[in-house]
């Protein structure tokens, strides 16, 4: 597999969503519904090419705080 350029462009409303999860897991909070709309999202934006598969995954790989990836 070919080394991902981890300097990509992540749509606005997805780092939004981000920055609030991982603050709200930083608290202690349970978010796993707002992390499910992240993935959701996240697979949004790749039907409509804003992101690749490798860029989804490197995503969900740094910021998912849930138990079960």
């Amino acid at each position: 597999m070919e080394k991902i350029n981890e300097d990509f462009n992540v749509p606005y409303y997805i780092f939004e969503e981000i920055v609030q999860y991982v603050e709200e897991s930083a608290k202690g909070r349970s978010r796993c519904m707002k992390w499910e709309n992240i993935k959701a999202l996240l697979g949004l934006a790749k039907v409509n090419n804003r992101l690749t598969q490798e860029q989804v995954d490197l995503l969900i790989k740094e910021f998912c705080r849930e138990n079960n990836k």
